[in-house]
């Protein structure tokens, strides 16, 4: 069977997570207005009336006299400008919450720019978690649909991590706010990268391809958990599926989706891998068909092949399958 994984793009672009400062800031480029979402050095941004979402990648030669090249955020292949922020130090920026509340440059083609900070959390930060709070901060999201971009409601309160409580979607062709999605919860804060897209993904199979997934707990690694949306062309509005699992993959030609949970065994050596397939049947909706579960016992590496293999095999028994369910993986594969 054909199947498409739901990958991040953007694992290449993410830094290594051992701090996080996110800042939003707002102000003008030239004569438009613009609005900036910083995760330390990273940014994306709008400007203006053009409604695409711009990358403004760091420039790490220290001869170039600009601090960003700005691209598509969709694409490296064409570099649309530069920027220069003025006394720009990426250390300082990376590390000091307190600095930086303006930014003033200008751009290669001329404009001149004006910033100023509105928002800023440092996630990672003890002192962050326990006295930050705050209430449904919009933040933009680096992947768009070839319709739609989004950004995602963050709020946090003390002692607690920053959580998506909703979603906004906004028409490329006007820049309008055409919905809004409220209720969402158990959804970890990643700053720009929780709303990914691909132009292959259609989920409901009608062809549109607007379709997204919002990442719940993890970018990568076993067992991650999201939420999936597809655009309904009807009702003119996206829709919540009602998949419930792990690590879906689709299969396109069966209108099928496939969760796959791994789950310890009883020895450090065991495993179980548990798969559920999901068949479409219209309206936005799936039901769930198969069960499958099975117990891989005395893992070791093969000497004559150097593959890592289990010695044993079987169907997974009922218990095992209900403790397979109730198992929350904790371990952040986002380190690594």
């Amino acid at each position: 069977m054909k199947y498409i994984k739901c990958i991040l793009l953007t694992i290449l672009l993410t830094p290594a997570i051992s701090h996080a400062i996110f800042r939003i800031y707002t102000g003008t480029i030239g004569q438009d207005n613009a609005e900036f979402y910083f995760d330390d050095e990273y940014a994306f941004y709008l400007a203006g009336k053009e409604h695409q979402i711009k990358h403004l990648s760091f420039i790490s030669k220290p001869n170039d006299m600009f601090n960003f090249k700005v691209y598509y955020a969709n694409s490296f292949e064409k570099i649309l400008d530069k920027i220069v922020i003025e006394n720009f130090d990426r250390g300082i920026f990376n590390h000091d919450a307190d600095a930086y509340q303006y930014l003033t440059g200008h751009s290669l083609n001329g404009d001149k720019i004006n910033l100023h900070e509105i928002f800023k959390y440092k996630k990672y930060d003890e002192h962050s978690l326990r006295e930050a709070e705050f209430n449904n901060i919009d933040y933009l999201q680096q992947h768009s649909t070839k319709d739609f971009y989004f950004k995602v409601i963050v709020s946090k309160k003390k002692n607690e991590e920053a959580n998506i409580v909703g979603i906004k979607i906004y028409s490329k062709h006007d820049g309008k706010l055409i919905q809004t999605i409220t209720g969402i919860k158990g959804c970890e804060f990643h700053g720009y990268v929780n709303i990914v897209t691909h132009e292959g993904f259609d989920y409901n199979f009608d062809g549109d391809n607007n379709d997204f997934y919002l990442v719940k707990d993890r970018y990568h690694g076993p067992n991650r958990t999201a939420e999936y949306y597809v655009y309904d062309k009807t009702q003119q509005q996206f829709v919540k599926l009602n998949l419930e699992g792990n690590a879906f993959r689709f299969d396109y030609e069966e209108k099928e989706a496939t969760s796959y949970k791994n789950c310890p065994g009883k020895k450090g050596n065991d495993y179980i891998l548990l798969t559920d397939d999901f068949k479409y049947i219209g309206n936005n909706r799936y039901k769930k068909i198969k069960t499958e579960c099975l117990y891989n016992a005395d893992g070791h590496v093969n000497k004559d092949n150097n593959r890592y293999e289990y010695r044993k095999q079987r169907a997974c028994k009922p218990k095992e399958i209900k403790a397979c369910r109730k198992y929350i993986d904790t371990n952040d594969y986002d380190d690594y």
